[in-house]
């Protein structure tokens, strides 16, 4: 956007004859109207004086991990969502034991008991981690897309 002479705040080009901030007459008579790159203006972040370098995520790897370790909340911790991980995970935890509990009291399967939740849970997050690696627009904790 182009910049009022006189102010030099971003104006549009159909504020040719009066400023919308200084009021000053022709603002954009003898600049520069044309665009800028907007990452050029964009300060580098930083904290108690220390620059913060933001490594941006993968979908693949964010993908595999939900396949993979999804049951313990994995691929949220990955991305920076701590209090969701924690939360999946103990949520996981007692879906795990209730089911385990209940086939282990009502089936003859007591050894398979243990291992029929988990395998169901495992099949769910996989299936939910192949749709993850499709998904585009995802964010991390930080508001940085996955690529």
């Amino acid at each position: 956007m182009p910049k009022c002479k006189y102010c030099h705040e971003n104006i549009t080009r159909f504020d040719k004859e009066i400023c919308p901030f200084c009021g000053g007459k022709k603002p954009l008579e003898g600049v520069d109207d044309s665009t800028y790159d907007i990452t050029q203006f964009v300060d580098i972040m930083k904290e108690n004086n220390k620059e913060i370098k933001f490594k941006q995520k993968k979908r693949v790897t964010n993908g595999l991990l939900c396949m993979f370790l999804g049951f313990f909340g994995a691929d949220a911790f990955y991305l920076g969502f701590k209090k969701l991980g924690i939360l999946r995970l103990l949520i996981n935890l007692i879906i795990y034991a209730a089911a385990s509990l209940i086939l282990f009291f009502l089936t003859e399967l007591s050894f398979y008991s243990f291992i029929i939740p988990f395998g169901a849970l495992f099949v769910i997050y996989f299936i939910i981690g192949i749709i993850n690696l499709f998904i585009r627009g995802k964010k991390d904790v930080n508001g940085v897309f996955i690529r």
